[in-house]
């Protein structure tokens, strides 16, 4: 058990450690960049471009829910793994994993009077991780 104690101290401790060093502002990544052929958007589809209106998630605001629905068709070897939300500020929302035999179609419950932007996923087993992103 003390093993344990020691472990989780000594990596509370290094992680601490490391966050206190100031990274300088010419090392740090501009904001929006680095993330070509990372993540891909129906506006910067990076090296997917042919398959882009396949993969980039359609999102309906009906009420306080989130339709979302990738218009990608499904089998064993390709196929949407899954969708995720995410609300503005980093909040996770929900996430909805799909095997080849379901439909990509997933719906999330917003907060209450919910009002900003939320982003959503849609990730690929061959094609990668899609973005949109939308205004509530």
């Amino acid at each position: 058990m003390q093993r344990r104690h020691f472990v989780r101290n000594a990596l509370a401790g290094a992680a601490s450690a490391a966050a206190a060093v100031a990274v300088p502002a010419t090392a740090q990544a501009a904001p929006g960049m680095g993330l070509t052929n990372v993540v891909f958007t129906e506006d910067d589809p990076g090296h997917f471009a042919k398959v882009a209106k396949l993969h980039v998630p359609i999102v309906e605001v009906m009420g306080g829910k989130l339709k979302v629905r990738t218009p990608h068709p499904m089998s064993e070897a390709h196929y949407i793994v899954s969708h995720t939300v995410v609300l503005e500020g980093g909040r996770f929302l929900g996430r909805k994993t799909f095997n080849w035999k379901d439909q990509p179609v997933s719906e999330h419950a917003l907060p209450a009077g919910y009002k900003g932007k939320v982003m959503v996923t849609s990730t690929c087993n061959l094609h990668d991780w899609w973005l949109k992103e939308v205004q509530v």
